[in-house]
């Protein structure tokens, strides 16, 4: 019984650090974004502290964990692989964003990707990767669908700037081009990361604001085409602007649509935990208020689903 109690608390433990190194990447990627001489490097570096604090943490539960699953066959030395997976992860992340690194953009987000993947595949080995896999595919496919009408958009607002007769207007323009491009691609590395834990509100809030850099970005790719240019056919990129910031209000639902699940089933818990304890609670009006109470929470919450 103890060996089980300490492997589970070893789990919650574990889950918990990962959740923390997931949310840090994906802060870490958000902060990187644009002209590096804006990058706030003192929030950089607290992202960077609280993924290395959390890794080295839960590098000593691993080791823990590892040894008290000896009984059943290869799973400790899996979950020894996993965590060193994701430590070779972190390292190459911490690398790519050193300032004097000089690595693409690309390479940054790659490497925040192969965090989130190496952290989806530790969670599996202690069994605590709740999240729905069909949930992280449909987020996924969102923001993907978001860097694919981006994409377009930035198609057209290049078009623009190969007609633009103002060379500022049309190096506004390809700024403007770029900058969504790699906004978007960055979200996508970012739900990437964040998707295994999704279910922490600090990810969440890291894939908003990625989302949130992406609204931005197109925003001023539309304001830069709209200042270089009157030509009609080459503006009609008002339907791919439309359709990624819809589809990223889309994201942002769905992150809040599990939130509200997450809650509604912890409510669930409380009202059978409330009627468990009716034999033994003296005081029944007192005990039917409390089953009564949370019966009212669970209600709006799934008044609050149906909507979505």
């Amino acid at each position: 019984m103890w060996i089980q109690n300490k492997m589970d608390e070893s789990k919650h433990d574990i889950h918990s650090q990962v959740d923390a190194i997931t949310a840090g990447t994906a802060s870490v990627v958000n902060l990187t974004a644009g002209d590096p001489t804006d990058t706030d490097y003192t929030a950089v570096g607290c992202a960077i502290t609280t993924i290395s604090s959390n890794l080295t943490e839960m590098s000593k539960g691993v080791k823990l964990l590892a040894a008290l699953m000896e009984d059943e066959v290869g799973s400790g030395q899996d979950l020894m692989r996993a965590a060193r997976t994701l430590t070779g992860a972190v390292s190459d992340l911490l690398k790519a964003v050193e300032p004097t690194s000089g690595e693409p953009r690309q390479v940054v987000l790659t490497a925040a990707g192969s965090i989130g993947q190496a952290s989806g595949d530790l969670l599996k080995q202690i069994g605590e990767n709740e999240m729905d896999e069909r949930f992280q595919d449909v987020l996924m496919n969102l923001a993907k669908a978001v860097a694919n009408a981006a994409a377009m958009m930035v198609l057209k607002a290049k078009n623009v700037a190969q007609v633009s007769e103002d060379s500022v207007l049309q190096n506004r323009v390809i700024a403007a081009a770029t900058q969504c491009a790699l906004s978007t691609s960055q979200l996508v590395a970012c739900a990437k990361v964040v998707s295994p834990t999704i279910s922490s509100p600090v990810c969440q809030e890291q894939l908003i604001e990625a989302g949130k850099l992406v609204d931005r970005s197109v925003e001023g790719c539309v304001k830069a085409c709209l200042s270089a240019t009157s030509d009609g056919e080459l503006l009609k990129a008002g339907p791919h602007e439309v359709y990624a910031r819809k589809t990223l209000h889309s994201v942002s639902a769905l992150i809040f649509q599990n939130a509200a699940k997450q809650a509604a089933a912890a409510a669930t818990q409380t009202i059978a935990a409330s009627q468990n304890a009716a034999a033994s609670n003296k005081n029944t009006v007192a005990h039917q208020q409390l089953v009564q109470s949370c019966r009212v929470c669970i209600r709006i919450f799934f008044e609050f689903l149906n909507k979505w």
